[in-house]
């Protein structure tokens, strides 16, 4: 009573609460119809934005693009749209690199990776990373790029973003490069050769590819292993020669300067950077230009000073109208000592590179500072989320381990319960077993001694004058006595030992007679191991009850019994030609009953297919 209490209480509450929440969501439905044309209105424009910004891009209006990218941010955060927003500060940082103002360009590509941080976008983060890596190496900061591309490493190497790892693999090569460990530089460019051949399918630029071709002869020739080195530029040349201007160009203008490292009076050098410079020239590719005109200075700066001059001012130009300050100081390097040799003055060259040494030593270390701070943030995060981690760890352990002695508790309650139940039906098969030996030592014992006492008491009385009443009596006796030593016989101890199988096959034999032939396989010697002791002796007494039904009702000439087995399920069949029966006319005996009733008390199955006329079969199934 109290129980049935208890449930109405719950469904009451429970009913009362469906009620609420179905309230709930009615005014929130209503509250968010009254802002659905704002939401809708504002996403549309961000669709409106990107297109905007794109159209820009594609014309080259970096400056109109960074606008418009503000404007996407602005209406992002409206929408608290987090994927808008960093989308936004990384456009930001893109095209302020496009004018070269990296700085500004690092301080988005930061902002854009902090916010990754927050939503856990492990491989945005990682290409941010690999931006801010690359900013810091392009300003020569080679350390702090090599550092921030490795951190970028830990969050985009357990992912299949191919394209991300090579990038922050070829930025700490390079590095390497620039600060003299060669053996380094060559290991982390391996690494990507190896990735490429893991992943050959990966969708990788081929101007990519070359670039990091490229990075591999630059760090052989370093290494002053100049053949290997032009083995690799010849290569790319031959595979880009009016195919990729861009890239052939690069390839020639490499080996043109290696090949002058190797040897400066090599008379091919010139020829293939003058080549390089025409198809850059046609171009207008101001980077390529300040590559080759370097070069070239570098290869004239002993033999033609004004030759070597005027190439370095062109690189001094290229790297003014790019905002370089990385090469513009590398044409002013050249361009110091060439002035002060041919007496030219080089007054504002000087300060100019004083300033923009200063300049780009502020930026670096801007950029640092930016980085070094959010690091700082970041790691504390980490730590936080790590102690919260072990926090919630701790409390589902305690979870886990509360539901697993519940588990435990009711599956060892199971346990009792089936085992008990299980001992109770052995008891009652092993007292029934005990009953019947009982019941067949005393028929043998008492009744049977009895009878035969008195047939031997009349045999005396009735010897000299013996009459056929007599002669009945004793007949009669006589099949009374027979009668109770095959019902001791039917209840005598079963030995479930190795010998089970004779016996077993002996009490199949035994029935045959001069009219009822009885067939049986002789069986392994191993067959009935692993049967248990109970299922023997319920099998045992089973064949036994279909054996004396038969002999008792069938007037069987003919009787088969198989055994067989298959992994761990075991087939007895009897057949026989008796008389059979129409199971729908009879109803089975007690004996054929209880044949069934040891089977079930096994787990196993008896199937009985009588046939009036035509005899019996029936299969009996058993598993281990």
């Amino acid at each position: 009573m109290k129980l049935n209490q208890i449930l109405s209480s719950f469904f009451f509450i429970c009913a009362l609460g469906i009620q609420s929440l179905v309230a709930a969501e009615k005014a929130t439905t209503n509250n968010l119809n009254l802002g659905y044309t704002f939401v809708t209105e504002l996403t549309d424009s961000l669709a409106i934005i990107k297109k905007q910004i794109g159209a820009f891009a594609k014309k080259k209006e970096y400056n109109k693009a960074i606008l418009y990218s503000k404007k996407l941010l602005d209406q992002a955060q409206k929408l608290a749209d987090s994927s808008t927003i960093a989308n936004a500060y990384w456009r930001q940082g893109f095209y302020f690199k496009k004018i070269n103002q990296l700085d500004s360009a690092f301080y988005y590509f930061n902002q854009a990776y902090i916010l990754n941080l927050s939503i856990n976008d492990s491989i945005a983060i990682g290409d941010r990373l690999l931006d801010m890596s690359n900013i810091q190496k392009s300003l020569g900061d080679f350390n702090g790029g090599m550092i921030t591309a490795i951190d970028g490493l830990r969050y985009v190497e357990p992912t299949n973003e191919v394209a991300s790892i090579i990038g922050l693999h070829q930025t700490i090569s390079v590095s390497q490069k620039e600060l003299g460990n060669y053996n380094e530089a060559l290991r982390w460019n391996e690494k990507i050769f190896t990735l490429l051949k893991k992943k050959p399918t990966s969708k990788i630029p081929e101007s990519s590819r070359y670039i990091i071709m490229t990075t591999r002869a630059n760090i052989l020739a370093s290494q002053k292993k100049y053949q290997e080195s032009l083995l690799i530029l010849d290569s790319i040349a031959n595979k880009t020669l009016g195919k990729n201007d861009l890239e052939y160009a690069r390839a020639i203008c490499n080996k043109g300067h290696f090949m002058w490292l190797e040897n400066a009076s090599n008379a091919e050098s010139e020829a293939l950077l003058l080549a390089s410079l025409a198809i850059r020239e046609k171009q207008n590719s101001a980077t390529g230009l300040i590559s080759s005109t370097i070069h070239l200075a570098e290869f004239y700066f002993n033999k033609d000073k004004k030759k070597a001059l005027s190439y370095a001012e062109q690189a001094f130009d290229n790297a003014l109208k790019i905002k370089n300050d990385v090469a513009l100081l590398e044409a002013l390097d050249l361009m110091l000592p060439l002035k002060h040799a041919l007496g030219v003055d080089a007054t504002t060259d000087a300060i100019l590179y004083s300033k923009t040494q200063n300049d780009l030593e502020k930026t670096k270390q801007s950029i640092r500072a930016i980085y070094a701070a959010t690091k700082y943030d970041n790691e504390q995060l980490e730590k936080e989320n790590l102690k919260l981690g072990a926090e919630i760890a701790i409390r589902e352990k305690q979870t886990i381990i509360a539901f697993s002695s519940a588990a435990f508790t009711l599956c060892l309650i199971g346990f009792i319960v089936y085992y008990k139940n299980q001992q109770k039906k052995r008891e009652r098969l092993e007292q029934g077993y005990k009953t019947e030996l009982r019941l067949a030592k005393k028929i043998h014992d008492e009744l049977g001694n009895d009878i035969h006492y008195l047939m031997a008491k009349i045999e005396q009385e009735d010897e000299s004058n013996a009459s056929v009443k007599n002669t009945t009596l004793l007949q009669n006796l006589d099949h009374i006595y027979r009668r109770i030593r095959d019902i001791s016989k039917e209840f005598t101890p079963i030995n479930t030992g190795d010998s089970y199988g004779d016996d077993f096959a002996a009490l199949i034999k035994s029935y045959g007679s001069n009219t009822t032939k009885i067939i049986t396989k002789e069986l392994p010697l191993d067959f009935w191991n692993v049967v248990p002791k109970q299922t023997k002796i319920e099998l045992f007494r089973v064949v036994q009850e279909l054996l004396t039904n038969m002999k008792k009702h069938s007037q069987a000439s003919f009787v088969a019994i198989t055994c067989t087995k298959q992994k761990n399920v075991y087939t007895v069949k009897y057949v026989d030609n008796g008389v059979g029966f129409n199971p729908n006319e009879h109803s089975f005996g007690l004996g054929l009953k209880n044949a069934e009733n040891r089977m079930q008390a096994i787990r196993g199955n008896i199937i009985f297919e009588p046939k009036p006329s035509e005899g019996v079969s029936a299969t009996i199934t058993f598993s281990i």
